[in-house]
């Protein structure tokens, strides 16, 4: 029996990625519903929303009548047992905690009908462990949106032990219907696929600075200029194709023996951590942010990101 396309979304949560959640599919024209557990949080979520459609329209991103539709397309409710039961798909994205978790998607398995597909926004949490309790795993998912998540094209879609090939399927139909970049990680694994590069680089970054071979601002920068300027456009598996594989083998062999291969977190992380420099918020990390505004610091990253998403992925006029 054919299953009809995803046009009904429930996103639970309204922290700090699920009203860009909610953005994203209803500007895409899906019908969205927002559940939280009070009042207040909805009313939270909703002044995130549209300030994430104020700084889109701003960037012409969206237009004014899309900003109206958008909001139009938005439900916020505390009903969470009325709005799945209609829903063709559900994104969690609540606190990071695997028995939280579970117990809610136990409960979902319960509440929604056995075609609507069940997903987490989790970053790194398993789904086959979220999914544990319920009777229908095939149909559960991870979607993991990359932050902010109104900017970011990138979603993984991570397949647990039992999640199903069409669960995989419909998910990147649906993403890629609504502007998104899917990506699916077949092996539920942690760190997923993204975060796992990331953490790769992060280490030989942090070791590199721990070691004296650089400050963290030319670190930084070294990314920021060089790496992360081709990334977009230029992979690092596209890069060994075009380098040549032998090219990359042999410099390997020589590189390899001298990267940082820490299985534990390296000390200079852990020497801030007691001293409870915990970066932006405590006002030193790795920077002295009692010197830099990280509101205007994120604020140059999202307008930097618009940029880019233009040229890359021009927007639609309308």
């Amino acid at each position: 029996m054919a299953i009809n396309p995803i046009q009904r979304v429930v996103v639970i949560g309204t922290g700090m990625m699920g009203p860009g959640i909610a953005q994203g599919f209803a500007t895409a024209g899906k019908q969205v519903t927002v559940i939280a557990r009070t009042q207040e949080s909805l009313d939270r979520g909703r002044s995130s929303v549209e300030a994430i459609l104020s700084s889109l329209q701003k960037a012409e991103f969206v237009t004014q009548e899309e900003m109206s539709h958008t909001l139009r397309s938005i439900t916020f409710s505390t009903d969470m047992e009325a709005a799945v039961a209609s829903a063709d798909l559900v994104v969690e994205s609540i606190v990071e905690d695997l028995s939280t978790k579970q117990a809610l998607f136990a409960r979902l398995d319960r509440l929604c009908p056995i075609s609507t597909i069940i997903t987490s926004n989790t970053s790194g949490l398993p789904i086959t462990r979220i999914s544990g309790e319920m009777e229908h795993p095939e149909r559960a998912a991870t979607t993991h949106f990359w932050m902010p998540s109104h900017l970011v094209p990138l979603v993984e879609i991570v397949m647990g032990a039992r999640t199903s090939e069409d669960t995989a399927q419909r998910l990147r139909e649906v993403l890629s219907d609504i502007g998104k970049r899917p990506v699916i990680v077949r092996k539920d694994i942690p760190g997923q696929l993204g975060a796992r590069l990331l953490a790769a680089i992060t280490r030989e970054a942090m070791y590199l600075v721990q070691e004296g071979v650089a400050s963290a601002e030319e670190v930084d920068t070294a990314i920021k200029t060089g790496l992360g300027l081709r990334f977009p456009v230029y992979g690092p598996l596209e890069h060994v194709d075009m380098a040549g594989v032998d090219l990359v083998h042999t410099t390997q062999r020589y590189t390899f023996p001298a990267l940082c291969n820490s299985t534990e977190t390296l000390p200079i992380l852990n020497e801030k951590l007691a001293r409870g420099e915990l970066g932006a918020r405590t006002g030193k990390g790795f920077y002295d942010w009692t010197q830099r505004d990280p509101v205007a610091f994120r604020a140059q990253r999202d307008a930097f990101l618009m940029a880019r998403l233009k040229d890359l992925y021009p927007p639609k006029k309308g």
